[in-house]
């Protein structure tokens, strides 16, 4: 079982994340069990949020909010700090929405001896780039990120991940724009793997 926690800030779409991400495993054919739920915390936009993903190819009995995670994905800097490095496993990974490159966010927050594999990604403004954005003009990132995943070890597709989008959103000019930031995180993701 993989277990996956997204954080964000309430509006980013970490929920439609965590959603969209569980229907891609299961269009995989790899990971026929999932689970995706939020928790929020005062509910409302811009406040902290997380939304947990578990995906399987054995039944998920679990419920319970995830503790120590596979991998940590982060839509927004401001939120990431050391107490989501200490919810990651020993050798699991943070996939981070920044311009910053991984090796300049291992010097600057203490990863200690963990062998945690970062991946960066500027989604903000790839989202910017193509006018991804909300009526509030907030980038919409949350969709994005799932091309990061797919360079990940999870074995999603970036068609999987694609075809998650288009069912979750229909066909539209939005949805287009969905999938095409996807593949450019997938293609701009920089990898920092651990030595």
């Amino acid at each position: 079982m993989i277990e996956i926690i997204f954080y964000g800030r309430g509006g980013m779409g970490a929920v439609t994340a965590g959603k969209i991400l569980a229907d891609a495993a299961i269009l995989s054919g790899n990971y026929p069990e999932v689970s995706a739920f939020p928790s929020f915390g005062t509910e409302r936009r811009g406040a902290p949020v997380q939304a947990f993903c578990r995906i399987s190819d054995t039944p998920i009995w679990t419920r319970a909010h995830i503790e120590k995670a596979d991998y940590a994905i982060v839509l927004d800097e401001t939120v990431f700090g050391t107490h989501i490095i200490s919810s990651i496993k020993e050798t699991g990974a943070l996939i981070l929405n920044t311009p910053k490159c991984p090796s300049e966010i291992r010097e600057t927050y203490d990863f200690g001896d963990s062998k945690i594999t970062i991946v960066t990604a500027d989604l903000t403004q790839i989202a910017f780039d193509l006018k991804l954005t909300t009526k509030e003009n907030q980038p919409i990132v949350n969709t994005s990120v799932l091309g990061v995943i797919t360079k990940s070890s999870v074995k999603i597709s970036l068609a999987d991940a694609q075809k998650a989008i288009e069912n979750k959103f229909g066909a539209s000019s939005k949805t287009a724009l969905n999938v095409k930031a996807a593949q450019m995180a997938a293609e701009l993701a920089e990898v920092g793997e651990v030595n």
